[in-house]
């Protein structure tokens, strides 16, 4: 799952159905467990996106 709070910068993500590709040009700095940390995770065309390799 591709939730903000386990993103670090440089890493890409892209979704399988029509290609879109992110990449995280600054972390969050949320952190997981703690109340009003995002909870929902990265989506495209109704699916999660996938971490990609560099």
């Amino acid at each position: 799952m591709a939730n903000c709070c386990d993103m670090k910068e440089g890493d890409l993500f892209y979704c399988d159905a029509c290609g879109l590709e992110l990449e995280v040009k600054k972390a969050c700095t949320c952190k997981p467990g703690v109340e009003g940390c995002c909870t929902v995770p990265l989506s495209c065309c109704g699916k999660e996106m996938s971490p990609k390799d560099k």
